[in-house]
């Protein structure tokens, strides 16, 4: 069989498109394997997140959210301090990393430093947190720390309107009644 000119330049043109597709996948990188690591609940590997933050090809955007998502294993690791680095240094590089607030939030309030917690949850709404309903969940956490049930119940109630769906808020509501 023979191809005519214009399929053949059609099909040159094409084949190095589709291959340099291939090679940009996100899940191949360092970076992307360590969110995979933060999403897993069970997953305490900190190694890909290491290896994305020595690499010098790491793009600025992708340190940061290395560093939020580095913080977020070491915070389920019990390693508060090192999380809390990580979420610090996650804000040099972007101060207004609302992300980075909300995690750091939930170092201070795993190290019982409930003042530091609320301030940093304030912080991330104010800063238009993707996922405010679980800022406000985390409020409502702080509040019941502090045997402020009233409170409690009033951050619980404002997640579970920002979010009809969350589960978690709606049972500590029901367990306040």
């Amino acid at each position: 069989m023979k191809l005519s000119p214009i399929t053949a330049l059609l099909i040159f043109l094409v084949l190095p498109a589709n291959a340099q597709m291939s090679v940009s996948t996100l899940g191949a990188t360092d970076a992307a394997a360590c969110y995979r690591h933060a999403n897993d609940q069970f997953s305490t590997d900190t190694e890909s997140c290491d290896r994305a933050l020595r690499d010098r090809k790491t793009t600025r955007e992708d340190r940061l959210k290395t560093y939020v998502n580095r913080g977020i294993i070491n915070n389920r690791n019990g390693a508060l301090q090192a999380a809390v680095d990580d979420f610090n240094a996650a804000l040099e590089i972007n101060s207004d990393s609302a992300e980075a607030y909300l995690n750091r939030g939930n170092s201070w309030y795993r190290a019982r430093q409930y003042s530091d917690a609320l301030t940093d949850y304030k912080i991330a709404l104010e800063l238009d947190v993707n996922k405010p309903w679980a800022a406000w969940y985390n409020i409502g956490l702080v509040h019941d720390a502090l045997g402020e049930t009233e409170m409690a119940k009033q951050a619980y109630q404002t997640a579970l309107e920002l979010n009809p769906n969350f589960v978690l808020a709606e049972n500590k509501l029901n367990q306040k009644q």
